[in-house]
C-alpha cells in the first residue's frame, strides 16, 4: 500500500530538517507534495482526536490501522513535524565534487561560451574528457551548473524519446542541405547554404551568397561530389530551389532535380509542416550563428575535427572516413540520363514544330466518340485517345489532379468532371492538330445539361 514515502519514525525531520523550526512546521516552505501529505496526516489526526475509529479513518484515506497506529505515536512524540513525509535529502554526500573540479568545469564553459561554441554540460563532459581521459557525468556537471546560476531556464520540450530517429549508416549514405538567413552590419542579408552527412554529422560545404537558387544548389551540390563522392541520396524539405513538386505551374524538374536524376542519387524531401526532419541540418544552423563571426572556412575545419556528442567518441571527419562509403546506383543514372537525353530532343522536336506555321484547324460536326476516363495532369491537359491517336487538351491548370471523362459530341470535345457532373470544358475537336490549346473560356454547365447528350454516353 502506498503511503507517499512516509516514515513517522524518520529521525530526519528533527532539528537539522529546514522544512521545521522550533519545533513548528514551515508551512509556506513545504512542496506541493509535501503540503498535500501533511494536510492529509493532520485530517486523520484531527479524525482520530473528535473519537473517530481508527478503522474507519484508515478505510476513508485508503492505509493501513498499523500504518495510523504508527503516525499517531510520531505525533505524539514530535508534533506537527511528525506528520511530514520523510525528506528527500541524502543524509550524506558521497560523491560531491571538488571545488577544484566545479571551477575547471565553469572556465571550460566560459571558454566555450566565448568561442561561439555550445557550453551546455554535454559539451562540457566532452571537452573534459578529450583533455583529461576522464570527466564528471553529464548529470553532475549540469547539477553544478545549476548550482552556479549559469543554466538558462528554457520553455518544456518535447521529450527526444518521442521522436522517431533516424540516422544514415554509412558515410555518404545521406547528405542533407538547407540553407539560412543572417544579417549584415550594412542591413543586407546573406544567406548560406550547407551540405551536411547525415551519418557523421561533417560539413561537406558551407557557404554564404546573396540569394540561394536552383542552379546554386546544383553547383554547390556538384562541388561536394568532385570533392567527396557523389552520394546515395539527398534529404532537404520542399523548397523551390530544392523541388518544383508543389509549385503549381512548374514546367517539368528543377535544375537540382535534373542533376540528381542525371547521377543516379535518390531525392528525398521532408512532409510539408516537419522540420525535425531536417533536425541535423537545423542545428547546425543553430551553431552556426553564434559562431558566425569568424570566417566560415574556419569554422567547418574545426567543427570537423571537435568530437561530436551523437558519435562514439570521434569527430565527423573520423567517422566519416572510418567506413567505406556508399554510392548511387549506376543503373539508375544510366536510365535517367536516357529519359533526359529523350526529354531533350522531344523538347527540340516541339520548339522546332512551334516554330513553323501551326496546321490548320479541321472540324468534323459530325464526329462522335465513346467516352474515356482520365485525371487532369499538373500543367491542366488531357490526355485523349480517339481515332488510333493520342490527343492533348489544354484546358487550365485549376483543374489539375481531378478525375475527368473525355468524349466528342458532334464534333465538340467534351470535359466533365466525374466528382460533380459537371461539364469542365467544351470546344471545337480539332482533327489535324495533336495539342489542343483553350482558345475561349468555356461556362460552367450543371449535370442536368449533360441529359441531351445521354445517347452518346
Amino acid at each position: 500500500m502506498e503511503h507517499n514515502n512516509i516514515n513517522p519514525a524518520d529521525p530526519s525531520r528533527g532539528h537539522d530538517d529546514p522544512r521545521v523550526r522550533d519545533g513548528c512546521v514551515l508551512y509556506h516552505l513545504l512542496t506541493a507534495r509535501d503540503r498535500s501529505v501533511f494536510d492529509r496526516n493532520m485530517a486523520m489526526m484531527r479524525a482520530l482526536g473528535a473519537g473517530e475509529p481508527v478503522t474507519r479513518v484508515a478505510k476513508r484515506y485508503g492505509v493501513t490501522r498499523q500504518w495510523i497506529h504508527r503516525l499517531r505515536r510520531s505525533h505524539g512524540e514530535q508534533g506537527e513535524p511528525g506528520l511530514l513525509p520523510r525528506s528527500r535529502r541524502p543524509r550524506s554526500v558521497h560523491n560531491r565534487t571538488s571545488g577544484e573540479a566545479r571551477a575547471l568545469i565553469a572556465q571550460v564553459r566560459e571558454r566555450l561560451l566565448a568561442g561561439g561554441w555550445d557550453c551546455g554540460a554535454r559539451s562540457i563532459h566532452g571537452v573534459l574528457a578529450e583533455r583529461m581521459g576522464r570527466a564528471p557525468s553529464v548529470s553532475t556537471i549540469h547539477r553544478i551548473l545549476q548550482d552556479m546560476g549559469l543554466v538558462e531556464a528554457e520553455p518544456r520540450k518535447r521529450p527526444r524519446s518521442s521522436y522517431a530517429r533516424f540516422e544514415a549508416e554509412l558515410p555518404n549514405e545521406t547528405w542533407q542541405s538547407d540553407f539560412t538567413h543572417w544579417p549584415l552590419a550594412d542591413g543586407t542579408d546573406a544567406q548560406i547554404i550547407t551540405w551536411l552527412d547525415d551519418h557523421s554529422r561533417m560539413v561537406l560545404l558551407s557557404r554564404a551568397t546573396g540569394s540561394v537558387t536552383g542552379e546554386l544548389v546544383a553547383r554547390t551540390f556538384l562541388e561536394c561530389c568532385a570533392e567527396h563522392g557523389t552520394p546515395a541520396s539527398t534529404l532537404t524539405d520542399n523548397g523551390g530551389v530544392y523541388t518544383s513538386r508543389l509549385i503549381v505551374g512548374a514546367k517539368g524538374p528543377g535544375a537540382f532535380e535534373r542533376i540528381l536524376a542525371e547521377h543516379g542519387v535518390r531525392q528525398k524531401n521532408g512532409r510539408p509542416g516537419h522540420p525535425t526532419t531536417q533536425g541535423k541540418i537545423e542545428r547546425w544552423h543553430r551553431t552556426l550563428k553564434q559562431w558566425l563571426q569568424d570566417q566560415l572556412d574556419e569554422f567547418v575545419h574545426a567543427y570537423n575535427r571537435r568530437r561530436h556528442s551523437s558519435l562514439p567518441g570521434i569527430s565527423p571527419i573520423e567517422a566519416y572516413h572510418a567506413r567505406d562509403k556508399a554510392g548511387p546506383d549506376p543503373q539508375a543514372a544510366a536510365t535517367a540520363r536516357s529519359e533526359c537525353d529523350i526529354n531533350r530532343r522531344l523538347r527540340e522536336n516541339r520548339h522546332a514544330r512551334r516554330s513553323t506555321a501551326r496546321r490548320p484547324t479541321v472540324h468534323d460536326p459530325n464526329l462522335n466518340t465513346d467516352p474515356e476516363r482520365s485525371t487532369v495532369t499538373r500543367n491542366g491537359t488531357v490526355n485523349y485517345h480517339c481515332l488510333g491517336k493520342s490527343w492533348q487538351l489544354y484546358i487550365g491548370n485549376q483543374y489539375a489532379g481531378i478525375q475527368v471523362e473525355t468524349m466528342v459530341i458532334d464534333g465538340n470535345a467534351t470535359v466533365i468532371d466525374t466528382g460533380t457532373g459537371e461539364i469542365i470544358h467544351e470546344r471545337p475537336f480539332d482533327t489535324n492538330n495533336h495539342y489542343q490549346r483553350k482558345t475561349t473560356n468555356t461556362t460552367t454547365k450543371r449535370r442536368q445539361h449533360i441529359n441531351r447528350h445521354a445517347g452518346h454516353m
